[in-house]
């Protein structure tokens, strides 16, 4: 006995885990129910109510009788609908063809007013507005062998700005 009670002194973690086990089960003890809310019911128990409730409102229900409507009052409709969409079409397309046009006059007019300010932008008297120099493909090939050619030679250049 005195083994026994010395290896439970000799681990703590045994003590903790016995002290955890007795007060989970004394701490068990039956809450009353609070009356605001309903019993707890099995899954079976409800499905079952569902079922019964549904067979009660599918006898309680009567079909309802088929509208009976004439052919005549159909085709009728059916031409009415078709008129007011093709009306409403017909609307929109001139409503586009309206905008179509503003759009194409607002364009014409604003190339018009580029070309005139780039007419005017392009006199050679003009102070603010200079041609500059011009280089084509050629020249430019030109100029990178004359600066090979008059500069100095490549093996008294830096290693270090040759290979930036």
């Amino acid at each position: 006995m005195g083994d026994f009670i010395d290896f439970f002194l000799k681990n703590p973690f045994l003590i903790i885990v016995l002290i955890g086990i007795l007060t989970s089960m004394l701490g068990k003890k039956k809450q009353p129910q609070d009356p605001n809310t309903p019993p707890k019911k099995k899954w079976q128990e409800v499905m079952q109510e569902l079922q019964g409730e549904m067979q009660q409102g599918n006898q309680q229900q009567t079909p309802a009788p088929a509208p009976v409507r004439k052919v005549e009052q159909q085709a009728a409709r059916a031409a009415e609908v078709i008129d007011e969409t093709t009306n409403e079409a017909n609307k929109r397309i001139a409503e586009l063809r309206r905008l179509q046009q503003k759009y194409d006059q607002e364009r014409l007019y604003q190339k018009a007013k580029a070309d005139q300010l780039t007419s005017t932008i392009a006199d050679n008297n003009s102070p603010v507005y200079r041609k500059g120099p011009s280089f084509g493909k050629k020249q430019l090939i030109d100029g990178i062998i004359m600066s090979e050619v008059l500069g100095p030679p490549r093996a008294k250049r830096s290693l270090q700005r040759s290979r930036r």
